[in-house]
């Protein structure tokens, strides 16, 4: 159960306070340490507790009594602080007057419900003797020692072992796919969930996409809109830009998607339609046309697969050794699965792998919590024992793989539940999440982040999320989590307070003791309903249909310490001034374009913000001077100016920013050394001598993008900067001085760069993506020598004067794609690559 995890985790909370805090907290300090140090005490016994909790109804109720005391304890200490850190804005003799009355109030408060917290704590300890729950060693089997590149291993090989079982099924679909007919076919798949119906699809579709003119892959939610699932279809089969898509209504946009298709050979492939309904609607938008395109289809539902397709694909169960293929390459990941078991856990083995019921998932959710165990025979035993005798049902199989986790880990998996089904989460978003909410803990001079990429690849490594895409450089840019763990995920979270999911149809809880909530649908009222959001810790918003005004919460909490906002259409977005009293937020993001009525400098007061995200659809609305005060601020991306005189040097901690042109770049810009993200729009041209200077300075920058429309001030040579592997440039440059020698992906645009750029830019050996766009090639000539671009897989030229073209022997070796368009004046394509051309 998660909650050993959580309670865990608010004792560590308590204790990271008690020190940082130490100054506001004078004379009630000693009380709340002995209140933690009676909690870590308690902590010791939850595990056995956890253990016993499901047959045991007053072991339950006594797990549930530390859960919420603990809980009452941080609201406390933190409800304190936050009145001593306002207190502390009072100024003036009449208001001195005023402050210390409020004070006596406050210190009166608090000692009441200190005496109470420490009652309920001794009500509790005289109990748990009550209940037999005795001490267990705390130490656990974790990973945390491993060493991320052991990590990449793991996450490699289950990649790799996969599609153990699947070849035949692999052929058969693709046999179906690519039998020959001119009208549009469509291909369903179906069977339970966890039998691998999306790795199927996935590996069909990777195989079998170029021989077709576009080509999609989507996924599907329980809750979707045809408009929203229209423009996904059309930004992945088309080159429209995401701005022109937004703006059309459901019938331009089903007009578009049947124009755009009518002359092409198309492939799309929707994973996981939940019924006949959905499929109906969703099949009225694909053109028929008689150019052989194909439609194929996943499902939980025979009845489903049958209404779209005359001869459905019935996913299988893994058949004895193919299951035990699985499942020893997940635990002896690059060894020979068929003798890398030693023989003394063969027997054990087998038994545990017969729980699995031949499911794929769990399978791997099974190998991958004994890839961590010690290879004996006793410690495979207490996972055998451990595992429900009556019942094989694959939630019981994923629960015990939750259960094993560390408890650093429980609650960054159940954070995983929040986000909407079939929903990708970016990799930089979660982690940015998981630091406001505490879950990563500074270790040396490590940066948080880079932990938190640790616990996402063990998570992976684990099989108890997936990835979703990767970035060009290899790392991960986005994950996603299977609809069963998804459903685990939400029920651990429900039954420890630590989320509520909620939408038109459901409020998932009456508790009023939640600290985090998700709203995917309308929020109009929420408050009349079942829940208290006094307690309120994190809001995040999904919304799928439009917003004309969007209002922040009025909550009573001022303990708000996440508010994550998500719309797909534009909104206007009222910011209140009294947004200046959540002074423990530390997470507020607007991840779409929206138009601000205003900014409050009251922003200002948010002393512990680390990030901040309001990227304006116009340069109408400043963001206020007083964002120089936010000396936490480790993410901060904006379109906006900012007001009066920079003091950029006050924000040391950033490593994420996104700014328009302004004084910022002379003021301290060079100082800011541990940028790993830098995006600047406008004019840079008044810059001429500083930010060359300046981003010579930053050695950890990862990702560079500046879009001007005027010349960019020529670069100095990027030899120091080994991590900086992506360069988005839009600008006249002229010349490209040394570029660093681990670029994997170059964007171009407007450079203005002349026929010898070729000879620099191909001899980058870790180059894999280079896009040349309007005006950043002037010759009319292209050569290719042999050697060059060794690693480069896709080229993209587009509107280029380019009229020869020749790419000798040798070159680009690896080269997978090529995108040409508006490139009329190109006489030929280069037989070798020819093939891999793609014409938008």
């Amino acid at each position: 159960m998660a909650s050993e995890a959580v309670v865990s985790f608010l004792v560590e909370r308590l204790g990271d306070l008690l020190i940082k805090e130490a100054q506001l907290l004078h004379g009630v300090h000693d009380q709340f340490r002995w209140i933690q140090r009676e909690l870590d005490s308690m902590r010791c016994f939850l595990k056995e507790a956890d253990s016993k909790q499901k047959e045991d109804a007053g072991v339950k109720n006594w797990v549930a009594q530390i859960r919420e005391v603990s809980y009452d304890a941080k609201d406390v200490i933190e409800i304190f602080i936050y009145s001593q850190r306002r207190s502390r804005g009072f100024v003036g003799r009449v208001k001195r007057y005023i402050y210390i009355l409020s004070e006596l109030r406050t210190r009166h408060k608090v000692a009441q419900q200190i005496k109470k917290i420490k009652l309920d704590i001794s009500d509790i300890s005289r109990r748990r003797i009550t209940y037999g729950i005795t001490n267990i060693n705390l130490v656990e089997a974790s990973s945390s020692s491993q060493s991320l590149q052991e990590h990449r291993r793991l996450s490699t090989a289950l990649e790799d072992s996969e599609v153990v079982g699947l070849q035949d099924e692999v052929n058969q679909v693709r046999k179906q796919l690519m039998t020959w007919g001119p009208r549009r076919r469509v291909i369903s798949i179906f069977g339970m969930g966890g039998l691998g119906k999306t790795t199927l699809a996935k590996k069909v579709y990777h195989d079998v996409k170029k021989q077709f003119d576009c080509h999609a892959f989507i996924y599907l939610s329980q809750q979707f809109s045809i408009k929203d699932i229209l423009m996904r279809i059309i930004k992945c089969l088309t080159s429209r830009s995401q701005e022109v898509i937004e703006q059309l209504n459901l019938e331009e946009l089903s007009t578009m998607l049947h124009g755009d298709l009518k002359e092409k050979r198309y492939l799309v492939v929707i994973d996981d339609i939940w019924s006949i309904e959905a499929w109906e609607k969703l099949n009225l938008i694909l053109p028929a046309g008689m150019k052989g395109s194909r439609v194929m289809l996943t499902t939980r539902f025979e009845e489903v697969a049958s209404h779209a397709s005359g001869h459905p694909h019935k996913m299988r169960f893994l058949t004895y050794n193919e299951g035990r293929e699985l499942f020893m390459k997940k635990i002896f990941p690059g060894e020979d699965p068929l003798i890398a078991c030693p023989l003394e856990l063969e027997k054990i083995g087998r038994k545990i792998l017969a729980k699995c019921g031949d499911l794929p998932l769990a399978i791997l959710v099974l190998g991958g919590l004994l890839a961590r165990k010690d290879k004996t025979e006793c410690a495979w035993s207490k996972v055998l024992e451990s595992i429900p005798e009556s019942s094989k049902q694959c939630l019981d199989i994923l629960a015990l793989s939750y259960w094993d986790l560390p408890r650093y880990l429980k609650p960054c998996f159940l954070y995983f539940g929040l986000f909407p089904e079939d929903y990708e989460i970016s990799s930089g978003k979660l982690i940015r999440l998981w630091i406001a909410e505490g879950f990563i803990r500074q270790k040396g001079n490590k940066l948080m982040e880079d932990a938190a990429e640790d616990y996402l690849e063990e998570l992976v490594s684990r099989s108890m999320i997936q990835i979703a895409k990767k970035r060009s450089n290899g790392s991960i840019h986005k994950y996603r989590i299977h609809d069963l763990l998804r459903e685990l995920s939400i029920s651990e979270a429900r039954e420890n307070n630590f989320f509520v999911v909620h939408n038109d149809n459901d409020s998932s809880s009456s508790s009023t003791s939640v600290r985090r909530l998700a709203f995917y649908r309308n929020i109009v009222g929420y408050e009349t309903k079942n829940h208290s959001i006094k307690n309120i810790r994190s809001i995040l918003y999904f919304f799928d249909s439009n917003v004309d005004v969007l209002k922040l919460p009025n909550t009573t909490s001022k303990l708000l310490r996440v508010m994550n906002v998500e719309l797909e259409k534009f909104s206007t977005v009222s910011i209140p001034k009294e947004v200046g009293e959540f002074v423990h937020l530390k997470f507020l993001e607007f991840s779409s374009k929206y138009r601000f009525r205003s900014i409050p400098p009251s922003i200002g007061n948010l002393s512990s913000l680390q990030t901040l995200k309001v990227l304006e659809d116009s340069e109408m609305v400043n963001l206020p001077n007083t964002i120089w005060n936010l000396k936490e601020l480790r993410h901060l991306h904006a379109y906006s100016h900012i007001e009066g005189r920079p003091h950029l040097s006050n924000l040391r901690n950033l490593q994420t920013l996104r700014l328009r042109a302004g004084s910022w770049i002379e003021e301290g810009l060079g100082k800011l050394t541990n940028l790993r993200k830098l995006r600047i729009f406008g004019d840079v041209s008044s810059y001429h001598d500083t930010l060359p200077y300046c981003i010579e300075k930053l050695r950890n920058l990862r990702s560079l993008k500046l879009t001007s429309w005027r010349p960019i001030p020529p670069f100095m040579p990027f030899t120091h900067h080994l991590d900086l592997y992506k360069i988005y440039l839009c600008g006249s440059i002229k010349k490209l001085q040394e570029l660093p020698p681990n670029l994997v992906q170059l964007h171009l645009y407007g450079s203005e760069l002349e026929q010898d750029v070729i000879s620099t830019l191909e001899k980058l050996q870790h180059l894999k993506i280079l896009r040349l766009y309007l005006g950043s090639y002037l010759s009319t000539r292209m050569i290719c020598s042999p050697g060059g671009f060794p690693r480069l897989e896709l080229l993209e030229l587009s509107q280029l004067p380019l009229e020869e073209w020749i790419v000798e022997e040798g070159a680009m070796k690896s080269l997978k794609s090529v995108e040409l368009s508006y490139m009329s004046e190109l006489n030929s394509v280069p037989k070798r690559v020819r093939a891999l051309v793609k014409r938008n």
